[in-house]
């Protein structure tokens, strides 16, 4: 197994998505493991395009935010649930919120 195979697996986690779901019907225990399964990645995400920790720090609160408003009410996320963040924070961090 390559670094690429665990990258690709991890973004498709089943388990992330399954939390995802679990929040949306307001499980807020559900969503704060996803948010601890998944903000280190995120944040590396906004460190990498924002090149300043503390912009990083600042967005990463609203990324999730948005997602748990988002979530409401689907039955699933629009795209594995670790690619959905990095968009969500790719959004936030390029200024195209």
């Amino acid at each position: 197994m390559t670094m690429t195979d665990v990258a690709s697996a991890a973004t498709r986690d089943p388990d992330l998505d399954a939390l995802l779901v679990r929040a949306a019907s307001g499980d807020c225990d559900a969503f704060v493991a996803f948010y601890d399964a998944t903000s280190p990645r995120v944040y590396a995400t906004l460190l990498a395009l924002t090149g300043l920790a503390q912009r990083a720090d600042a967005l990463l609160e609203g990324i999730y935010v948005e997602a748990w408003e988002r979530m409401r009410g689907r039955s699933a996320p629009p795209c594995p649930g670790l690619q959905w963040m990095s968009a969500i924070a790719h959004r936030h961090a390029t200024g195209t919120v």
